[in-house]
């Protein structure tokens, strides 16, 4: 071996063993760490764009007739003061006590929804030829979805939509005075015949409080006027705000 060739070879063993001695293994481990961080940003990032990018697609409700079942009452199968594993919603909701008429009072806001704010032909169940409305909701309650699903096929319905009174307490005291503020809670589903899937439903548990209890409801306190309301008046704004999300047919 020549002497040319001797000293690169030395001079090249010399710069690699400077390299490794010089460096500083926390910088090296620091740019790896970087480095590996921006691959996976950038993973992340095409993902993230692939379904951002990627439309949305809604199922066609296929719904045209709602099979409206008169509104169930708790008190007939819990006792009051109960805190029991809400029906339609699964949360959990406490009984209390329910106005007479309160089953009545619902049945008409509901049916007066229907016709006033969505496209769909209501059923109502109680008044379906041949159906006795006699002990109508005790038969209902508790009843599976399939049972649901069965009796709007044999009424021709799209969808079937039920509900259940939790509690429809009165207020004690008037609009400017209280002692004891309205209470309700209830809760509904919508399914649909075709398929038995629950494609709707929602819950409203409220006991209405003074505006300087609950800063938060500023907006809900407006709306209702600044009153004390009856279990009708809660009952009647808590129907519009859990309406509010029903499915409509897209346009």
């Amino acid at each position: 071996m020549n002497g040319v060739n001797m000293k690169c070879l030395v001079n090249s063993r010399f710069e690699r063993w400077w390299v490794v001695t010089h460096l500083n293994p926390g910088k090296i481990w620091q740019r790896m760490l970087g480095f590996n961080l921006f691959v996976w940003a950038a993973v992340a990032f095409c993902i993230l764009g692939c379904v951002a990018s990627s439309p949305t697609r809604t199922q066609p409700l296929n719904i045209e007739t709602v099979l409206v079942l008169p509104f169930t009452m708790a008190t007939q199968h819990y006792e009051i003061g109960t805190t029991v594993r809400c029906f339609e919603c699964d949360v959990m909701v406490q009984t209390g006590t329910i106005e007479v008429g309160a089953d009545e009072f619902m049945n008409r806001k509901l049916i007066a929804f229907f016709k006033g704010k969505t496209p769909y032909t209501p059923i109502p169940l109680w008044k379906v030829e041949g159906i006795s409305s006699k002990n109508l909701s005790q038969s209902i309650r508790g009843s599976d979805r399939r049972l649901l699903v069965q009796m709007g096929k044999n009424l021709n319905a799209d969808a079937v939509i039920s509900g259940t009174i939790y509690r429809f307490q009165q207020r004690v005291g008037n609009q400017i005075s209280m002692n004891t503020p309205a209470s309700v809670a209830f809760a509904m589903e919508l399914i649909r015949v075709a398929d038995g899937r629950v494609i709707w439903n929602r819950a409203f548990d409220q006991t209405q409080s003074s505006l300087d209890k609950d800063l938060f409801k500023i907006d809900t306190f407006l709306k209702r006027g600044v009153k004390w309301l009856t279990a009708e008046e809660l009952a009647a704004s808590g129907l519009n705000e859990t309406m509010a999300s029903f499915p409509l047919p897209s346009r």
